[in-house]
């Protein structure tokens, strides 16, 4: 399985189609039970949210997610529970003999991979509703095959635009043909006016609706702690003092505005009209405040404390940064870095280094980029800046100087990054993670 190349052969819903076809997946029934989740940054909250929102009208909820951090089977869930071992290994055979009758020059890539087994899955279990997250765009995903009738678009930013096109507005158009003609896209309040107003005018003619998720409601200041964020959420219609009080696990406004997106898109598969039903929509919110999702600014060691953060693009770790020091002073942050060579090294780096004054530059063993690339950046910005060859050296130092000088260490750069310096901090081997 880990053989297999990240892409595919080309763009290969015939590929997908070919193999729902040939295992008689029953179409209907999965386009009635699925959500699809798209966008730049933000989709597995937003996918987890969902989930947990569904759940809290009494559904057994399916969940599709990538990446993942440390088991591949946590990209498959219903509830909380993985796929066990058994369904996994018995489904990956089923789509590997597949992938060796097609014909060379147009077989399947991982992420293909991982949707048919999702499908398969999801077909032996039958979960009530299903949420999927897309891999790359939409137009072109094997999400799109779903034919979901509700999507939601949680942030538009420059990306892979040799397949999704060269501005926001064509990006974004591809992101919303994920969903199936007649379906409804939900709208990050992320999602700028101008950008928004181009996305309805695309998505009426290709017979789509879209509906923003804060229309109609009323989001309060966001206060971030280290055990996440609060706000009030509430109706424009309704007065001020009936708005609810929600606390979330995760932290940033980032996070509050997939919340948000969540709740609306729960509500639009759902055919709820929740100012109409108080009571379900308190259980949707109180839903919203248990959802976990790891890697999301998550502290994952304590004494001294490690937290990690997968964010892998500019507007991402604006962020993230911006969140952390809502809640943990500068000059006691020790900051390990690391990117990997495919995503936009100069413009991440950039921002990180000009957010914190001690620093910790490194290496992932899985695509990293190489520290010259970027070292500079930060010389320029601190006299605080170490050197490690590799995560497990970073890791090592990071843990020692912050027992001796009392600092928090937080992981940033990436998923292979911070799955790797845990994995260390915790007397692993980085090396032996197996990533797509």
């Amino acid at each position: 399985m880990f053989g297999l190349p990240k892409f595919g052969d080309g763009i290969g819903l015939h590929r997908i189609e070919r193999f729902l076809q040939a295992h008689r997946i029953d179409r209907a029934a999965l386009a009635r039970r699925s959500i699809a989740v798209t966008g730049t940054n933000g989709k597995g909250s937003t996918a987890r949210f969902t989930t947990s929102a569904i759940e809290a009208a009494g559904m057994r909820v399916g969940c599709f997610t990538s990446p993942h951090l440390f088991d591949v089977r946590e990209r498959f869930m219903i509830g909380d529970d993985m796929i066990p071992r058994a369904d996994f290994d018995r489904h990956t055979e089923t789509v590997l003999a597949f992938n060796r009758l097609l014909p060379e020059g147009d077989r399947l890539g991982a992420f293909e991979f991982l949707f048919l087994l999702a499908i398969l899955w999801f077909q032996q279990e039958k979960p009530d509703a299903i949420v999927w997250e897309a891999g790359i765009g939409g137009r072109y995903d094997p999400v799109r095959s779903v034919c979901a009738s509700v999507s939601a678009l949680t942030s538009i930013e420059l990306e892979h635009t040799e397949l999704l096109g060269a501005t926001e507005e064509l990006i974004a158009y591809d992101k919303s043909d994920v969903v199936a003609p007649g379906g409804c896209v939900i709208l990050s309040p992320s999602i700028s006016e101008r950008l928004a107003v181009r996305i309805a005018a695309y998505a009426h003619l290709s017979g789509k609706a879209t509906l923003r998720a804060i229309v109609s409601r009323r989001v309060g200041p966001v206060v971030n702690t280290p055990k996440g964020a609060r706000f009030t959420y509430g109706f424009t219609a309704a007065p001020a003092a009936a708005d609810q009080p929600v606390r979330l696990r995760l932290a940033g406004q980032h996070q509050v505005d997939n919340a948000v997106t969540a709740l609306r898109t729960a509500e639009a598969w759902l055919g709820l009209k929740p100012e109409d039903n108080a009571e379900r929509h308190i259980a949707m919110l109180t839903a919203l405040g248990r959802t976990r999702w790891p890697g999301r600014l998550e502290k994952v060691a304590m004494a001294p404390d490690l937290w990690i953060d997968v964010g892998h693009t500019p507007n991402a770790l604006e962020a993230v940064t911006r969140t952390f020091l809502d809640f943990s002073p500068r000059e006691k942050t020790l900051v390990v870095f690391g990117v990997s060579a495919s995503k936009e090294v100069a413009g991440i780096a950039r921002i990180v280094a000009g957010r914190f004054d001690h620093f910790i530059l490194t290496r992932a063993y899985k695509s990293g980029a190489d520290v010259a690339l970027f070292a500079e950046t930060f010389r320029r910005q601190s006299q605080d800046v170490t050197i490690a060859a590799d995560t497990s050296e970073a890791a090592r130092i990071a843990k020692e100087r912050a027992q001796l000088e009392g600092m928090n260490v937080l992981a940033l750069g990436g998923l292979f990054l911070s799955a790797e310096v845990q994995q260390a901090w915790n007397g692993g081997d980085p090396k032996a993670l197996e990533f797509f």
